[in-house]
């Protein structure tokens, strides 16, 4: 039997799959949603095939971004959804996290 000693933390592994948003090339998958929408309504708009292209760069942007964190976009989407500007959030220097 291994002995413990009492100031080490006692530590049980996690795989990090388990705790990883669903991934589609290496970016989450609802970024990924949310890049192919932006793609395909600016070619239904432009009518131009090349627009397909600008997936390249928005994607590349998207994977740099989430490549340390992935749940980025998830964070960043609750705090815009759940924290909104406030007008006088200048004079005390800080922002409203009420309802």
């Amino acid at each position: 039997m291994i002995a413990i000693a009492k100031d080490e933390p006692q530590v049980a592994p996690l795989v990090i799959a388990l705790t990883r948003p669903r991934m589609m090339w290496g970016v989450p998958l609802g970024l990924f949603v949310g890049e192919l929408m932006i793609v395909v309504l600016t070619f239904l708009n432009t009518k131009q095939l090349a627009t397909f292209f600008l997936f390249l760069p928005l994607h590349g942007a998207a994977y740099v971004m989430t490549v340390r964190d992935p749940h980025l976009a998830h964070v960043v989407r609750t705090r815009f959804a759940k924290c909104p500007l406030v007008r006088n959030r200048h004079f005390w220097g800080g922002n409203s996290y009420g309802a």
